[in-house]
């Protein structure tokens, strides 16, 4: 496309983020038609990218949503909310890649990863788990797609060492994905919910994602006890420390300046979050600029350079968007004969209640339907009235089961990154390394919500 690709060939990219802020701010049903189209130019644009097997997974929710939304009493409403939630992601993921590449060109990083990997093996899974709350909290997946990729590059230790550091990122996604608004999974569930804002979720969300932290560092030191392996390492939590803490710094300055600019304008912290990355990704590029004697033009070069790479995301954005469709348009059609005697063998219970949300998501997920399918199904037919639950219980057994399903399903990205960077067979790294864990977490998340919310 050449060096310095001009507005119009990144138009069709920054069209969606543009669309879905202003129909955040004033939603009408030509805005949502605004949206519809942004998303159909860069599907069309950015085809090429767009994986066969996803056109074919997206034809068939297509026509499933199709032969569902002929059912309906209001089907335009439906599939408004699906495409919004669909294109809410799309613009998040434009964002927080902008500021990933960005980040990723500051030698810094690397070197805070290289210390967390020294650190000896009986503390590293609980290091990773805290360093994917950081550096994932701040790159987004591309944070974790590092972890990774480093982890990857340590050819010396054992399968049983290797499966220890992706389980422990995995684990640290599932704890991250609870609370940080880089993900789309906090802001998507929130569109479920009238008048619950992530500062209301975020003190349940935090206390669940400690535990879970806690309890895969806890089950990776009763592994090792049992191989009676000696935990070798030449650093030390201190080292990552004090190369991590500008990071920590520039990451809790950054959630403490999205809170107050939500609140300030009033506005949703996923509206902060699409704006303000693409000009903090703009300030990143021209502090370490590719030409040094041209800072400024050179940031804005990369900047635009960047946005021209967003099609490799293409398959995504399709299978979110007729995922979300297909969502809300096939949870509105169950009928309610088969939902509530389900509900009401815990709807005296908050605890079963939970769990049963929360179990739906995981098992749904391992039937090959997409989390966030499955996320957007079990919580718009199973709703907090039917189940006589609290809707802040509900959107936390929600946010749970939906990252739980991510990590211990065979079939969602997360899982095919770990096999692809380690080398080992995808239900090694995700099913069976994780399905212990996850039945162990269901457990707490649900005594939590039902004791505590």
């Amino acid at each position: 496309m050449g060096k310095n690709p001009s507005f119009s060939q990144v138009l069709p990219t920054v069209a969606i983020p543009i669309a879905t802020v202003a129909d955040m701010v004033a939603p009408q049903h030509f805005s949502a038609g605004a949206l519809a189209i942004s998303c159909l130019v860069f599907l069309l644009f950015q085809r090429r990218h767009i994986a066969s097997g996803i056109k074919r997974t997206s034809l068939a929710l297509a026509l499933l949503t199709g032969v569902a939304v002929v059912m309906l009493d209001q089907p335009l409403a439906a599939l408004e909310k699906g495409l919004r939630i669909g294109a809410l992601i799309a613009s998040l993921l434009i964002s927080v890649s902008l500021m990933s590449k960005a980040s990723l060109r500051v030698p810094h990083m690397r070197k805070v990863m290289s210390d967390l990997y020294a650190i000896p093996r009986g503390q590293r899974p609980l290091a990773l788990g805290i360093g994917a709350q950081f550096l994932g909290g701040f790159l987004g997946l591309a944070g974790l797609t590092m972890m990774m990729d480093m982890a990857a590059q340590r050819d010396h230790l054992s399968s049983r060492e290797k499966i220890a550091d992706f389980s422990a990122i995995s684990r640290g996604y599932a704890a991250l994905a609870l609370w940080s608004p880089m993900y789309s999974n906090m802001s998507i569930v929130l569109t479920m919910y009238e008048g619950i804002a992530w500062t209301d979720v975020l003190p349940y969300a935090l206390t669940i994602s400690v535990i879970f932290i806690g309890l895969g560092a806890l089950i990776e030191r009763l592994a090792l006890t049992r191989d009676k392996t000696e935990s070798t390492g030449a650093g030390s939590i201190a080292d990552v420390l004090k190369d991590g803490i500008p990071i920590i710094g520039l990451m809790l300055c950054f959630l403490g300046f999205m809170m107050w600019a939500a609140n300030l304008l009033n506005a949703s912290i996923s509206a902060i979050i699409i704006v303000s990355m693409p000009f903090i990704a703009w300030l990143l590029n021209v502090w370490k600029p590719s030409d040094v004697s041209q800072r400024w033009r050179s940031g804005g070069r990369q900047l635009r350079q960047d946005l021209l790479g967003q099609g490799a995301i293409a398959g995504e954005v399709l299978l979110f968007l007729v995922s979300g469709c297909a969502g809300t348009v096939i949870s509105q059609v169950i009928p309610m004969s088969l939902i509530e005697p389900l509900a009401q063998l815990t709807s005296h219970s908050p605890m079963g209640a939970s769990m049963l949300v929360m179990v739906a998501i995981v098992i749904l997920s391992g039937t090959s339907i997409h989390p966030m399918l499955c996320a957007v199904l079990v919580g718009s037919s199973l709703t907090p009235t039917l189940l006589n639950l609290p809707p802040i219980a509900h959107l936390c057994a929600v946010l749970v089961g939906w990252g739980l399903a991510i990590i211990v399903t065979p079939f969602s990205v997360l899982s095919m990154m770990a096999a692809r960077f380690s080398g080992m067979p995808v239900l090694t790294v995700s099913l069976r390394a994780n399905l212990v864990f996850v039945a162990i977490c269901l457990v707490g998340a649900a005594m939590i919500l039902g004791w505590a919310i």
